[in-house]
């Protein structure tokens, strides 16, 4: 299987097989397993059982994985994994490692910037935070961590905006396209009394956790 930049650049030349591929790797990025799984669908009989042969593994026994196409969200798996269990210097590892193997796996920047926070390492945090935004603004748990990190630093009035940023895109977010149609997904959007409410009282929990 060839690496993520070979992907891309067959991708880009017009290849119809690649363009599904990098598709669905998008969509393994933001953890989009269902999303997954569905577009999985579309493929020939046998890519599409080795595809969601990956995803139930992923699941089910992520160590067990040793499909490369997967590589890079096997290692964001088991670092979470790690991260749970409170083996952090492997956790780090993992995120790096998955990291080399797809630079644009936004999940394992947020991750490995979330342990540099932890550590008081703000500055590290913040830079691995506002990489993983240029690759995916509409996440809104990037912008929780940011207003944690905010927060850290003094900065309430950047807090205040990752947290707005942040039950915005949790309450309302833009539509996505149904990936066995590529139809826009249906949203139910809140009225705005709604939105003004929850915020309020995230505002206060956040302020007030320890």
């Amino acid at each position: 299987m060839e690496g993520v930049k070979d992907l891309e650049a067959e991708a880009l030349s017009g290849d119809p097989k690649a363009q599904a591929l990098l598709h669905f790797l998008r969509l393994l990025r933001r953890k989009d397993y269902a999303g997954a799984r569905a577009y999985a669908e579309g493929f020939p009989e046998g890519e599409r059982e080795r595809l969601l042969r990956g995803l139930s593994l992923l699941e089910e026994d992520p160590e067990a994985l040793d499909d490369p196409f997967f590589a890079a969200e096997k290692e964001v798996v088991l670092g979470v994994k790690a991260v749970r269990e409170g083996r952090r210097e492997e956790a780090e590892a993992h995120f790096k490692r998955a990291l080399a193997l797809d630079p644009a796996h936004h999940r394992a920047l947020t991750n490995l910037g979330t342990l540099h926070l932890e550590r008081g390492e703000l500055e590290e945090a913040l830079a691995l935070y506002q990489e993983a935004l240029k690759l995916a603004p509409e996440d809104p748990l990037l912008h929780e961590n940011l207003a944690a990190l905010y927060k850290r630093k003094g900065d309430l009035d950047k807090m205040v905006a990752h947290m707005k940023r942040a039950t915005r895109l949790k309450m309302a977010p833009p539509p996505s396209l149904d990936p066995l149609t590529g139809r826009p997904r249906r949203r139910f959007p809140l009225p705005p009394w709604a939105w003004l409410l929850l915020f309020a009282l995230l505002a206060y929990l956040f302020l007030h956790k320890p």
